[in-house]
């Protein structure tokens, strides 16, 4: 009975804690909307209509409630790529343009020195029919292509997807396993360690040789020495203030 009792009362302090702080962080929401509000107004008393000007909203990275997405400090975003929720990104990975992850359901790991395409979309599930976790996994040097959805998962260490591939939820790709372009692996699909798969529904195509193999840790190297390139061209915070300045500038206002 006591063990019960400790039980139920850590339950009951974990829900109290989480509701507090989805309290704060709508206090903090209210604050910050009450703040541009004001700045809205006192701009309108002074006759500057500046804050009406078309400015990209865009946000890489993005809160929902008490989960925010945790990336290592090698981590390569794209300006316009989105990552949600609860997300985690281990060192020297990749999120390509117009890459999406988003971890609203259930978390989102992806390792380190592995790649998310351009134009992926990566989501977590609430439910996976298959009994397995709902989460979705993507381990070490993993290559996902362009245009791929990834749904609910797990993509092994040094596993590649090609482009435009789908995998459904409770899907498994396991290491040294490989999709070929277009593929459409469904919920609960296997592709063994060390095969190629492809086709719609994906099916055993060959076996990878031994410098196939050799060569997936190769490119997941080549796509990290790329997005540091890229990294090197973009300034760790935004300046559309400046564009804003020079908005007001020209207006005569500033």
């Amino acid at each position: 009975p006591s063990e019960y009792r400790i039980q139920v009362c850590a339950a009951h302090y974990g829900c109290r804690l989480g509701a507090m702080k989805r309290v704060l962080v709508g206090v903090g929401k209210a604050l910050r909307d009450t703040g541009q509000a004001v700045e809205r107004m006192g701009m309108r008393a002074q006759d500057n209509w500046i804050f009406q000007e078309k400015i990209c909203r865009h946000r890489a990275l993005m809160n929902l409630f008490d989960q925010r997405p945790k990336l290592r400090p090698s981590v390569f975003v794209a300006p316009n790529a989105s990552l949600i929720g609860n997300v985690s990104v281990m060192d020297e990975s990749s999120i390509w343009y117009g890459a999406v992850v988003r971890g609203d359901q259930s978390p989102v790991d992806i390792g380190g020195k592995s790649s998310i395409g351009d134009r992926s979309v990566v989501l977590s599930a609430s439910v996976n029919p298959t009994g397995f976790a709902a989460k979705t996994s993507i381990g070490d040097w993993v290559t996902v292509g362009q245009g791929c959805v990834l749904r609910g998962c797990t993509v092994d260490n040094f596993a590649v997807v090609g482009d435009g591939c789908v995998i459904g939820e409770g899907a498994l790709v396991e290491t040294h396993g490989m999709l070929e372009a277009g593929s459409v692996l469904p919920a609960g699909g296997l592709v063994p360690r060390g095969e190629v798969h492809g086709g719609n529904p994906a099916a055993f195509v060959r076996k990878l040789e031994k410098d196939e193999i050799a060569a997936i840790e190769k490119k997941a190297e080549d796509v990290s020495m790329s997005a540091k390139k890229h990294a090197d061209e973009f300034l760790a915070y935004s300046n559309t203030y400046q564009l804003r300045e020079q908005l007001g500038t020209a207006a005569g206002k500033i």
